[in-house]
Order: C-alpha cells, then structure tokens, then sequence
C-alpha cells in the first residue's frame, strides 16, 4: 500500500473508504440511512491512524449517515472541507432494502434464484437498475478525478460504490464484483493517470 506524502503532477488518487459499522450491517441496506453502532464509532479511531499515512486534501461523502459520520471523523481530523455527494450513495434495492438474505430468499424465493442466476441483468422491484447505479458511480469518480488533478482525496462511502470503481480500474466484468471483499472501514486505493489508473489497495 502506498503512504507516499507527494502526488504527481497529473495524478488523482482516491482513497476510497467504506463506512464504520452500521446498523443492520450484512443486511441489504441500500439507500436506507441508519446510523453507525457503537462498534462501528470505536472503528473510527483506527481508521484515522491508517489514514495518517495519505496527504489527503479533500474529503469526498455520501449524504447517508453512515458514511457522512465516518467521514466527518476523518475530516476532522485532516483539517479539511467536507462535502457531501448525493451520488455517491448506495444503490437502492427497492423491496429488498433493509433485508437480510435469508430474508430474501424467504420472501422472494424465485426472484433470489434469478437474481443470482442472472447478476447484473436481473431487476428488483422498486430498485435502482443496476446499469444505472454503474453510471452513476463511473460518473462520479470522473468528476471528482477532474476536480483534483494533483491530489489526494478522501472518498467515504459504501461497499457496492467502492466495487464498481475497483472493478472498473481492473478491468473486472461487473458480474464479479461479489468476489471483492470490503469489510466496514476498508481503505482502497487508486491512482489515476491521464493515460492509465493503478490500483494500490483493496480492502486494506
């Protein structure tokens, strides 16, 4: 992993962070916005250590409380701006939202099927389509790639974001971004080039 204190010229690196332990936490929480435990609060202090390391210069966050305390935490502590991103929230999981998936596969026993069968191309009811949140998500780190050319920025934000932009720095099909562990306070990161990306960390 690297610690270096200077960024090139050109490039952009994004520490990407998903948030402290939240309520409900392995549940399929989406755009629900419930808060950090009080095990997930005792997480912050570490991650502040391991981010001690990156001369972070922004702090990028979801607006849901989860990832918005832990990255207040971290900002705090960096001495820097904090700004919230409505795009970088979860993807919305319609009726499964809040679910565990012993309670899916309950309650919606053929679409569980399918949806495995099937990732990504599968919908559920009342989600976001799964195309759509890709987008959105490549979206976003192209903007913010753009606003800080020559920097490091801090990116706090929750396991499917985080997925998207590492499977799209490595090449991954999407249908694979199961196979990437982020475990709550994970750090990952990428660098960015004009001509290329590299990724340095994943689920550190």
């Amino acid at each position: 992993m690297s610690g270096n204190r200077t960024i090139a010229r050109g490039v952009c690196r994004l520490v990407l962070v998903r948030h402290a332990i939240a309520e409900g936490e392995g549940r399929f929480q989406g755009q629900r916005d419930v808060s950090l435990t009080l095990e997930g609060r005792r997480q912050l202090r570490e991650l502040v250590r391991k981010l001690s390391r990156y001369p972070i210069r922004a702090v990028y966050s979801s607006d849901l409380r989860r990832a918005r305390a832990t990255a207040e935490a971290a900002a705090r502590e960096a001495g820097v701006k904090l700004e919230m991103r409505r795009g970088l929230r979860e993807m919305h999981f319609g009726c499964w939202q809040g679910m565990s998936w012993k309670q899916i596969a309950g309650r919606y026993p053929r679409l569980a099927v399918l949806w495995i069968k099937h990732f990504p191309r599968q919908p559920i009811p009342g989600a976001e389509h799964f195309g759509e949140f890709v987008r959105r998500v490549r979206r976003e780190m192209r903007d913010l790639v753009a606003a800080n050319q020559g920097r490091c920025v801090l990116v706090v934000t929750h396991a499917g974001v985080i997925r998207v932009a590492l499977a799209n720095a490595l090449g991954m099909r999407v249908r694979n971004l199961f196979r990437l562990a982020l475990s709550p306070c994970a750090v990952n990161v990428i660098d960015y080039f004009r001509d290329g990306v590299l990724v340095w960390c994943v689920n550190g």
